[in-house]
């Protein structure tokens, strides 16, 4: 895992451009150590929108489903 100085972003942590997966992201599973909180992810099988609300980067990340999509 790379270390982060403050102010910085993990180059493809879904700041700049979403992070992929295909299917619902799972929780302290997916992008692990990657995304930050405000990281988005698209679900490219069910076009579902996601936003990492919560992660301590090394054990827990939390993905919250963006709006209503059905």
């Amino acid at each position: 895992m790379a270390v982060i100085e403050p102010g910085k972003v993990i180059p493809g942590a879904g700041l700049d451009a979403p992070l992929r997966n295909a299917g619902a992201p799972t929780v302290n599973v997916t992008f692990l150590g990657v995304a930050v909180v405000g990281s988005l992810l698209i679900d490219t099988t069910n076009g579902k929108l996601y936003i990492c609300t919560a992660t301590n980067g090394t054990s827990t990340i939390t993905w919250t489903v963006v709006g209503t999509q059905v």
